[in-house]
């Protein structure tokens, strides 16, 4: 992989890790087109990273809060049930550990089997449009008022196995948290708000999981490619969070099924035929 190559794969993600269009699924087919021959697992995981960031500064307010709620746990264990209990911002980050899970476990059962995946495009095209099918259901769901203080623990896990799902590319891990999240009954933004705040554990423990490949040089990619696809991706996610975050208020998830049905559709013919 060129630095080129990386920058452009980057902007990808950055475009598409938010964006309800399976950012896994794009990085599959444009490293094909490209013609990578090693696992993009690797590199998956570093634009992952720049896409975090992202997160971290378009949500930084949200993120704020629940940096304060870890403290007021940590500074008063003994009222951590009360805290649990009666504090928004320790309902939210109990709500995102609980969504973790269902992605970890997973990720540890199904390490290979992920890897694998990664190299059908023919299963990329059928997930695709699995994708767009989700979220042309979504806009016909009819929207609750529940803001994200609201959620439960079973939401959470509701929309944490939605993203355990998404671990198949092709398969949007925005597009289905945020359909679970309505599902569940929260409103549009909130939904799309927790989903972008579920992914900061997902990208953190997609990267832990993968140190060892970094560390062992095993994914045979430069530090010059992985970094320059960081920075791509990092710089294109910010755009995208505040993109969507306007649509959903919206009620514009719906154009996109519009575009993983024609893509995937694209797909499924050039590979069957």
């Amino acid at each position: 992989m060129t630095t080129v190559q990386a920058i452009v794969l980057g902007i990808i993600q950055g475009l598409t890790e938010f964006l309800p269009v399976s950012s896994s699924g794009h990085l599959v087919l444009f490293s094909q087109l490209f013609a990578v021959e090693q696992s993009s697992l690797v590199f998956e995981v570093m634009v992952h990273v720049g896409t975090l960031f992202a997160v971290l500064v378009a949500l930084r307010t949200e993120v704020l809060v629940l940096l304060t709620s870890v403290l007021k746990l940590v500074r008063s264990p003994k009222k951590t049930r009360q805290l649990l209990r009666e504090d928004p911002g320790c309902r939210i980050l109990l709500a995102i550990v609980v969504g973790t899970l269902p992605a970890v476990v997973a990720a540890l059962l199904l390490k290979d089997l992920i890897e694998t995946l990664f190299t059908s495009t023919l299963l990329v095209g059928l997930m695709l449009v699995v994708t767009g099918t989700i979220l042309y259901w979504t806009e016909r769901y009819k929207v609750q008022k529940r803001g994200m203080q609201a959620i439960s623990a079973r939401d959470a896990l509701v929309i944490g196995l939605g993203q355990a799902l998404a671990i198949v590319p092709g398969l949007s891990r925005s597009g289905t948290t945020i359909a679970m999240g309505l599902f569940r009954g929260l409103d549009r933004d909130s939904s799309a708000r927790f989903s972008f705040l579920l992914a900061i554990p997902a990208i953190l423990g997609a990267l832990v999981f993968s140190l060892d490949d970094l560390l062992q040089g095993t994914a045979n990619l430069g530090w010059g490619p992985l970094g320059a696809g960081f920075l791509a991706a990092g710089l294109t996610g910010y755009v995208a969070i505040r993109f969507l975050l306007d649509l959903v208020k919206k009620g514009r998830l719906i154009w996109f099924s519009y575009y993983t049905w024609l893509v995937g559709a694209l797909i499924l013919v050039m590979q069957l035929a």
